[in-house]
């Protein structure tokens, strides 16, 4: 069976995270999760490891006004598919079964509408011409995205005097990316239908508590691979809030045994 990974920066999880880890342990897929010396809530069904054996920087990225580190994240796991044959998974990414690539390739279809290609769940071959273009861009260019029409590129040049991790929108290395660099060439014919990752839509998050939980049979999400939880929603919907019995969160952390009271978020 093919690796999961992932990676946490931060000393705990909270009960979305032990939800989501858990639920691939059980569908016997154990979990990777890389961290850098910080995680203290290591739980038997993960298998820790150094984030520096995929990623050694001499320092975390965060955006210099929110804090986030999820420019830090983009890069490792640009690090994480040229190195290893995993599949990247967020820490808010659910199985409902063991996930699985076809020939090394594991992503949705591109949203023409947004030109996005969402990488919550992501696995390209190490010899992928996408993912060696994304590298090229994101380790070893002046880090303008190559997407941006001529006039956003001098404007951005004139106001940074040169590039950086720090000075480029947040999700620089993201959806927008992966959809320059794969939509519209061979590799994006590998993508799978959006719906057997994402197939409850963040339109229907509110159900994601709702106690009926049958409103949201429609979407037939027990029947895909993942259902992504979008943490920082779901920390909005969640916190300080009861979790409704019978709705979605609720059963899921019953089938695995997570007490959400002992992981706050």
């Amino acid at each position: 069976m093919e690796r999961v990974a992932t990676l946490w920066i931060g000393k705990r999880f909270s009960f979305l995270e032990h939800l989501c880890l858990k639920s691939f342990a059980d569908v016997d897929q154990k979990p990777i999760v890389y961290h850098y010396g910080d995680l203290e809530d290591i739980p038997d069904y993960i298998e820790p490891r150094d984030a520096r054996e995929i990623y050694d920087t001499p320092e975390i990225y965060r955006d210099p006004i929110t804090r986030s580190v999820a420019v830090h994240a983009d890069l490792f796991r640009l690090q994480l598919m040229q190195k290893t044959n995993y599949i990247w998974a967020d820490a808010d990414a659910y199985a409902v079964r063991p996930f699985e690539t076809k020939n090394g390739y594991l992503f949705p279809n591109a949203n023409l509408k947004k030109q996005r290609i969402m990488n919550g769940v992501l696995a390209l071959p190490s010899d992928s011409p996408g993912l060696q273009a994304m590298c090229k861009y994101a380790f070893d260019s002046d880090l303008v995205p190559p997407w941006w029409t001529q006039e956003q590129k001098e404007t951005y040049r004139q106001m940074f005097n040169g590039s950086t991790y720090w000075s480029l929108p947040i999700f620089s290395f993201g959806p927008p990316m992966l959809f320059h660099f794969l939509y519209g060439t061979p590799e994006h014919e590998m993508a799978v239908h959006r719906s057997v990752l994402y197939p409850i839509p963040l339109r229907y998050r509110g159900l994601w508590n709702d106690p009926d939980l049958s409103k949201l049979d429609f979407l037939k999400w027990d029947q895909q691979m993942s259902v992504h939880f979008f943490g920082s929603w779901f920390r909005k919907i969640f916190l300080g809030r009861q979790i409704n019995s019978g709705s979605l969160v609720d059963t899921l952390l019953r089938k695995h045994g997570i007490d959400p009271s002992e992981h706050p978020l």
